[in-house]
């Protein structure tokens, strides 16, 4: 899938391991955004933005259309990661803030994780801490399964009709 390229923003490594995963389902390339250049955009046909969500905002995401909007394709599908519980989580909510800004996404996904807290410095380990014991589930889905919509929904897009619009939880 040549014309697809994942970006993503990432400051714990939690947003990466989603965008990582979905590059390697669509044989796409991946890159962060603060390595990409206007040449990584050409001759796309879809960009899938990711970024942790944290209220209606994901990080990065303004800032990556200010810079690249006139270099972008027409479909940029954006995901969302976080820990909060997807019942917690209105995409719909999500795409029309995202809209309202300036950001013309075509589609918005939330993808739902469990960060790996080993990897984070002492002051973002306790925020993740309170943010499990307050938003957090029971159980969480496996990487494959929280990006399996997404995944599906991209291959749909590429391969043939795809209904715009829809928003994935």
């Amino acid at each position: 899938m040549q014309q697809t390229l994942v970006v993503y923003t990432s400051e714990t490594g939690f947003t990466q391991r989603f965008a990582l995963s979905v590059a390697q389902a669509l044989h796409c390339e991946v890159i962060d955004v603060q390595f990409l250049t206007a040449s990584d955009l050409k001759n796309r046909t879809l960009i899938i933005y990711g970024g942790h969500l944290v209220g209606n905002k994901v990080l990065g995401l303004k800032s990556f259309f200010r810079q690249f909007k006139s270099m972008l394709p027409d479909m940029v599908i954006v995901f969302g990661s976080g820990v909060v519980r997807r019942d917690n989580v209105n995409c719909q909510q999500i795409k029309q803030y995202q809209l309202m800004h300036d950001c013309p996404v075509t589609n918005f996904y939330y993808v739902q994780g469990y960060p790996k807290l080993s990897q984070m410095n002492f002051l973002r380990r306790l925020r993740a801490i309170r943010a499990l014991k307050h938003w957090g589930s029971e159980s969480y889905p496996a990487v494959q399964e929280a990006i399996q919509p997404l995944v599906a929904d991209v291959t749909s897009l590429l391969n043939g009709p795809f209904t715009h619009g829809a928003v994935q939880i």
